[in-house]
């Protein structure tokens, strides 16, 4: 499921738009430390900034830079200066549109939808890779031929369950799936899926993860499953 990150002073607006996107997990926060606390701990679809909790001109673009050099995620941010100048500043910076902050839910909606597809669509796994005898993705190459799989160019042993997990991961990076998607799908039967799913997948960790306690690759979500990102997140700099 894809996750957006709200920091807005307007909880009513926030309540308004996430009922719009029920089908989404929605984060809110009220400043900017605290959405920065929660940018770094989440892999997010979407950012929406309200400049108006940063008070200079300075700090609205060394923010939008800091989100920017961490991850590629759109960023829509909300402005009370919508001069031209200002505008261009600011997508400079980072940002990929600019809206009113007083302007109406309906456009700021049809443009989350917007980016969040477009970044769903440039990001996600391109199933037409599948006919292909190799594919790339993040620190990741899996050759579909031979079911071998290199992380950073070095060779990993992995055994033939190993392989399917990581492939089905790789078919659904940066998707939260759930642990009985991946059994049915890995494992291809109806038998019971709690007990049987945790042990494999830390098996996995064990011979991808840097380190184990602290996984970059494949992450617990709590009460739903797992999410596998094929690049580790890098924090925001600020």
């Amino acid at each position: 499921m894809q996750h957006i990150l709200f920091i807005m002073s307007d909880f009513e607006r926030y309540l308004r738009l996430k009922e719009a996107f029920s089908e989404f997990f929605c984060d809110y926060s009220i400043s900017v430390p605290d959405g920065i606390r929660r940018f770094n701990q989440e892999h997010f679809s979407l950012i929406v900034l309200d400049l108006s909790l940063l008070v200079s001109d300075a700090g609205q673009a060394e923010l939008l830079c800091a989100f920017r050099r961490a991850q590629p995620v759109p960023i829509i941010a909300l402005c009370g200066n919508m001069e031209d100048a200002n505008i261009v500043r600011l997508l400079g910076a980072g940002a990929d549109q600019i809206l009113a902050i007083q302007g109406p839910d309906e456009v700021l909606a049809a443009y989350m939808r917007t980016l969040i597809s477009r970044y769903t669509l440039l990001n996600h796994f391109n199933r037409e890779q599948l006919n292909r005898a190799d594919f790339c993705i993040g620190d990741f190459t899996i050759d579909l031929m031979r079911r071998q799989v290199f992380l950073k160019a070095e060779k990993i042993e992995l055994s033939a369950q190993e392989y399917d997990l990581l492939l089905f991961f790789a078919q659904n990076s940066d998707r939260v799936l759930t642990e009985e998607q991946i059994y049915n799908r890995v494992w291809n039967t109806d038998k019971d899926f709690h007990s049987g799913i945790s042990k494999p997948i830390n098996r996995l960790r064990q011979k991808i993860e840097p380190d184990i306690r602290n996984p970059t690759y494949i992450h617990s979500i709590r009460g739903v499953g797992y999410q596998f990102t094929p690049k580790p997140v890098e924090s925001c700099d600020i």
